[in-house]
């Protein structure tokens, strides 16, 4: 068996890279900068990731199995599409 330190180990690791340069991490720098409150932002996209590990650990086999992955890319790809449409209209108002 792997120790557990080991294990989250590499989960911090693979987040830590997945997440440098990511267009969430880009999104959430604009905002800190935007907003003027670099803590809530922190907080508030610590939280995320946190609720987002933490519901991809528990069910993430069980989502792999009944919705193909292709589709939750896309999902993933409309939603920022629309968040980009919302920015435009937020600069040129």
């Amino acid at each position: 068996a792997v120790p557990a330190w080991r294990v989250s180990a590499t989960a911090f690791g693979v987040i830590a890279v997945a997440e440098w340069g990511d267009l969430t991490q880009i999104a959430t720098a604009s905002l800190a900068a935007r907003s003027g409150e670099p803590v809530s932002t922190a907080l508030g996209a610590w939280l995320a990731l946190a609720s987002v590990a933490a519901i991809a650990a528990a069910f993430g086999q069980q989502l792999v199995r009944r919705v193909p992955l292709h589709r939750v890319n896309y999902v993933g790809a409309a939603i920022f599409a629309l968040l980009s449409v919302w920015t435009l209209v937020e600069l040129l108002r």
